[in-house]
């Protein structure tokens, strides 16, 4: 989430920023990165593990997809990933 808020905050402002990411929590929950999801992270076949990261957050909070426009990353991932068009078409 920290790196979120840097990409907001850069465009509108740390005090924006804020205020748009408690926004977020009334509808997103935040997936915990605790010491058993690292473990789980380094465990999986995946050459990246900030990729690796964000497959065990998808896994602590019950994800059935991860969004991504880079696909192949995500290849050997147990939790799929789909293109962002794809989570829409699958939403609406």
């Amino acid at each position: 989430m920290s790196n979120f808020y840097y990409l907001v905050a850069a465009g509108r402002g740390g005090a924006d920023a804020r205020d748009f990411i408690l926004g977020l929590t009334r509808f997103v929950a935040i997936a915990p990165a605790d010491t058993d999801s690292v473990r789980y992270a380094a465990s999986l076949p995946l050459s990246d593990f900030e990729d690796a990261m964000q497959v065990a957050a998808a896994r602590a909070c019950g994800a059935q997809h991860i969004v991504t426009r880079n696909l192949s990353d995500y290849r050997r991932s147990p939790i799929p990933a789909v293109s962002p068009q794809e989570a829409l078409d699958r939403l609406f």
